[in-house]
C-alpha cells in the first residue's frame, strides 16, 4: 500500500514540476529573456548572446526537465489508469517519444547556438537561431500528447470523465491552430490560450490524482491480487 501511494505522490509530482518548468520555459522571452527579433543582425544575436548566456542554458534545461517530467506524468497515468496497453495508449507512448525527440532537438539548437558564438563561429549561431524559430510550427504539426492521452483514458476511472473530454477537444484545437499557424501567425495567439488551458488541466489532473490515491491503491493491489489467482 506504502509503494502505491508513494507511485502516486511521484506521479503527480513530476506533472506539477513539469508544468512549472515549462511555464516558465515558455513566460521567459515575456519576462527574464526577451528574444531578439527573427530577423536580428548576427551582431544583435551576438550581443544576445552574451548578456543572456547562461539564462539561455538555464531556459533550455528547463525545456529539457520540464519535457520529461510531463511526458513520464501522461505516460504514468496512463499506466495507473490501465489503459497502457490499448492502441491509444500505445499511440500516447509513440507520441510521448516523438514530443521528447523534438524537444531535445530544439534544446540542441539553443545549446548549439550558445556554443557557436562562444566559439566565435557566428554563421553557425545565426543559423541555429533561426532553426528555433521553427520549431514553434513543427511542435504543433507533430500529434498531439493531449489528444492520445485523452483518447486513452476514455472509459477508465483513475480521473473523472471529464479530464477525457477536455483533453481531447484541447488537442484537436491545438492541431488545427497548429496547421493553421502555419499560413497566419494569428493563430499561434490561440495556441498560446491552449497551452495555458492544457497546464490548468495537468495541474488539476496531478491534484486529483493525488485525492484519489488511496482508492487507486486499493484497486491496484486488487488488481495484482486478480492477476496472482489467474496465474496460480
Amino acid at each position: 500500500m506504502t509503494t502505491h501511494r508513494s507511485t502516486y505522490i511521484l506521479v503527480a509530482l513530476c506533472g506539477i514540476l513539469g508544468t512549472i518548468a515549462l511555464t516558465t520555459y515558455f513566460a521567459a522571452p515575456w519576462t527574464f529573456m526577451p528574444l531578439p527579433a527573427a530577423n536580428s543582425t548576427i551582431a544583435q544575436l551576438q550581443t544576445f548572446g552574451i548578456k543572456y548566456h547562461s539564462t539561455i542554458l538555464f531556459d533550455a534545461w528547463l525545456q529539457a526537465i520540464g519535457s520529461l517530467l510531463s511526458i513520464i506524468f501522461s505516460l504514468a497515468i496512463i499506466h495507473l489508469a490501465g489503459a497502457s496497453q490499448r492502441f491509444f495508449g500505445r499511440m500516447t507512448l509513440l507520441t510521448a517519444g516523438v514530443i521528447m525527440a523534438l524537444s531535445l532537438a530544439e534544446v540542441t539548437f539553443e545549446i548549439g547556438a550558445v556554443m557557436s558564438g562562444d566559439n566565435g563561429h557566428l554563421q553557425a549561431a545565426q543559423t541555429c537561431f533561426d532553426l528555433t524559430n521553427t520549431f514553434i510550427h513543427v511542435f504543433l504539426l507533430a500529434p498531439s500528447l493531449f489528444l492520445m492521452q485523452g483518447l486513452a483514458l476514455w472509459n477508465t476511472r483513475l480521473l473523472p470523465r471529464a479530464f477525457s473530454y477536455l483533453a481531447i477537444g484541447l488537442g484537436i484545437l491545438f492541431q488545427v491552430m497548429g496547421a493553421l499557424g502555419l499560413f497566419n501567425t494569428a493563430f499561434l495567439l490561440i495556441v498560446i490560450i491552449i497551452l495555458m488551458i492544457q497546464n490548468v488541466w495537468t495541474i488539476a489532473a496531478a491534484i486529483t490524482l493525488l485525492f484519489r490515491m488511496n482508492k487507486g491503491a486499493r484497486n491496484l493491489a486488487t488488481q495484482a491480487q486478480e492477476a496472482a489467482i489467474a496465474r496460480g
